[in-house]
Parts: C-alpha cells; sequence; structure tokens
C-alpha cells in the first residue's frame, strides 16, 4: 500500500512531510490558459500597469482588476471581459484548514484529518517551490495559528504536525468559522483561496464573511469524505469522542438514515456555495492527496 494513500499512522511525522515535498515537486504544470509564467531570470512583480505582455483575454470574473477591462470587446460581445498579464500575479495564495473532532476518524487508509493535512503539507511545499506567497491560518481541536509573512513554512509544517495528532479530537471544535473573525480574511482580494475542512455548515454572520470573501478572491473548496462511514455491518460498536468510549447500536436502517441526512445537508452546502461562485469539490479518503492536488492545479488554485 502506498505510504502516501495509506501512511503507518494518522500521526505524520517530518519523515512523512518530507516525502510530500518530493509529491508536490512533481506535480506536473497547471494548464498554459491559467499558468502566469514568467521567463528565467525575469523579476516578478505586485505592479500592475501599462508596458507588460498580455498573457490572455477572458471573461470577467469578480476578482480580477477593474483597470484590466476590456471595454472595446465588452461593448462587442456584451459581456465583460478582462485582460491578463504576464506580470500581474505573483500567485497569492491563502491557506484555510479547520478540522473538527469528527475527522479524526476513518474506517479504511487513514483519517479525514490526515488526508486534509496530507494535502495542506503538499500546497505548503508546493507553493514554496513555485515561490508563491502563502498566508494560512489553521484550526484543530483548541489551536488556531494564522500567519501571513513569508519564510514561514517551519512554522507551519510544525503545526500541520501537531494537527495530526489523535488527542486533537477530545479538544472540542472552534467556535467560528475560520474565515471569521481574523484580519487574514477580512481583508485578503485576488488571491486563491483553498478552504480544507469537513464542516458543512455556518451561520449567518460567518455567511455573509464567506461571501465577502469569494466576491474579492478565488474560492476553492475541498472535502473529503469516507464514503465506507455508511456501510458497516450491523453491529454494537465501540467508539470514541470528547465524552470517553461509550457503546454505539448500528443497524442498515440507520446507516441508510444517516447517509441520506449527510448527502442531503452537503447538498444544500454545495448549492449555496455555488451561488456564491465558490469551487467545491468532494474527495473520498481512498483518494490521495497527490490526486487532489492535481485537481487543484487544473483549476489554477496550484501553479
Amino acid at each position: 500500500m502506498s505510504p502516501l494513500l495509506s501512511p503507518e499512522s494518522p500521526e505524520l511525522d517530518d519523515a512523512h512531510f518530507a516525502l510530500l515535498a518530493n509529491y508536490a515537486k512533481h506535480l506536473g504544470r497547471a494548464p498554459k490558459a491559467i499558468r502566469f509564467a514568467t521567463n528565467n531570470g525575469e523579476r516578478r512583480t505586485r505592479q500592475k500597469g501599462h508596458g507588460m505582455e498580455m498573457l490572455e483575454l477572458r471573461a470577467y470574473q469578480p476578482s480580477d482588476d477593474l483597470r484590466h477591462i476590456d471595454w472595446r470587446v465588452t461593448a462587442r460581445t456584451g459581456q465583460a471581459h478582462t485582460r491578463l498579464y504576464a506580470q500581474e500575479n505573483d500567485h497569492q495564495r491563502l491557506l484555510l484548514l479547520d478540522l473538527s473532532s469528527s475527522a479524526y476518524f476513518g474506517t479504511r487508509h487513514t483519517f479525514i484529518s490526515t488526508r486534509l493535512i496530507q494535502l495542506a503539507g503538499i500546497i505548503a511545499w508546493r507553493s514554496k517551490q513555485q515561490g508563491d506567497t502563502l498566508s494560512y491560518r489553521i484550526a484543530y481541536g483548541n489551536q488556531d495559528y494564522a500567519s501571513n509573512k513569508s519564510g514561514s513554512l517551519p512554522i507551519l509544517l510544525n503545526a500541520l504536525k501537531d494537527a495530526s495528532t489523535v488527542g486533537n479530537r477530545a479538544k472540542g471544535n472552534s467556535s467560528s468559522s475560520i474565515w471569521s473573525n481574523t484580519l487574514l480574511t477580512s481583508k485578503v482580494h485576488n488571491k486563491d483561496v483553498i478552504i480544507l475542512t469537513d464542516k458543512q455548515s455556518w451561520n449567518q454572520d460567518e455567511e455573509s464573511e464567506l461571501m465577502k470573501l469569494a466576491e474579492h478572491n478565488t474560492v476553492h473548496w475541498v472535502q473529503v469524505i469516507d464514503s465506507n462511514t455508511f456501510n458497516l455491518p450491523s453491529g454494537q460498536y465501540q467508539m470514541a469522542d470528547s465524552n470517553g468510549i461509550k457503546s454505539v447500536s448500528v443497524s442498515k436502517k440507520s446507516m441508510q438514515q444517516a447517509k441520506a441526512d449527510f448527502f442531503t445537508q452537503n447538498t444544500l452546502m454545495r448549492k449555496k456555495l455555488a451561488s456564491f461562485g465558490i469551487r467545491h469539490q468532494i474527495f473520498d479518503i481512498t483518494e490521495s492527496p497527490e490526486k487532489i492536488a492535481r485537481y487543484l492545479l487544473s483549476q489554477g488554485a496550484l501553479h
């Protein structure tokens, strides 16, 4: 079994994060139409203005700079178009990882938390290797870390390693969504935002903040589930949570109801995210973090 798909332990160590660096390096390239390439030796700049080589012309997106709208094409087609330049974006990325106590669970291969943490590690390494700017906020158990400083990769990797510790399952959940109540997300513009979480709900205030985030950025929401959870044989199971170990009775009927409830809630969430313009993708625990990272690459969230 692949050490990436099914690590020896859901608690990841330094050697495993070093392995993730190798996978990040060999992801390949983003599609040419999405990638903002610069020539060798050419300095990247955040400055937007004249004199830069135009990379492509595309339909206007909410995160695009209004100064780059091509009014001639817009008038001719009746749809707003914007010009993208080779140097206009230095690939600024915001990573948001939020794990509930329920994420520290899995029926095969590994935990949902571990899969999301692996993916976060690949994103962190890939951003470093490509020279991209990475800000992040991660929340798990009773911990919450955030940074918008360059050169903080070792700190982020240590936090991710700590996040994989199974003991976090007993420490409860953060009180608010990861995109709320922080300056890191309240003023962010023109970034690729990647949200990794097992949570499926938020309150009205959090929804308002999420809408603002999606209005000014390209937001990618990645969810990992363990579909085998709904295929457990009927019987008695010993389950551990923050309150200790308890016996749970599972029947075919209860499994079917749990599955129906989960996917009903998930469908509502997907429709809500789509209405905000957020790209949502759900993956099963049987799919490797490398495959999920390649999906993000194809969407332009990674480069």
